[in-house]
């Protein structure tokens, strides 16, 4: 997971929606209504298997890198003074990923694997409620680790043919 690449996301969300998104569980204060919050619920989900592995030589200097493919969870609720501001919210940036922010999703390198459906997230708070909307996102992306081998050697003749 690329959290530089997540922050980009959410500014350019905000470039293309008008709407401020901020990151949650934090003791800042929230901006004025309306705005979005978003969290990274699973940052990290493995995919099956181990991964690839393959070996290289580059500049006679063996390599090994590892290449995995995973998915994470971003969850983006909306707050508004109703409830009608945040079912339009959520559903302006849900439809950002559905056509808007598809050629920046490409741009970086990761692939939407699941959108959710857009749900009612209000909270009842002692004498009032506070009102949200907002869905999840899964996004699946790949991990590249590379590592120099000590060691390595070019060919071993088994003798025979």
């Amino acid at each position: 997971m690329n959290i530089a690449t997540i922050k980009e996301m959410i500014a350019q969300i905000k470039k293309d929606t008008g709407l401020q998104i901020i990151k949650g569980n934090t003791i800042n204060p929230a901006p004025p209504l309306p705005y979005g919050v978003y969290n990274i619920t699973s940052p990290y989900i493995k995919g099956r298997g181990q991964g690839a592995v393959v070996e290289y030589i580059e500049d006679d200097t063996a390599f090994q890198k590892r290449i995995e493919q995973y998915k994470y969870t971003i969850s983006f609720s909306f707050y508004a003074e109703d409830v009608e501001t945040t079912m339009e919210k959520a559903f302006q940036v849900h439809q950002w990923f559905l056509f808007l922010g598809q050629e920046f999703i490409e741009e970086k390198n990761i692939a939407i694997a699941m959108l959710g459906n857009i749900e009612d997230r209000t909270t009842f708070l002692v004498e009032h409620y506070e009102y949200k909307h907002g869905f999840d996102v899964q996004f699946r992306a790949t991990n590249e680790q590379i590592r120099q081998l000590s060691e390595f050697i070019e060919t071993i003749n088994l003798g025979g043919l």
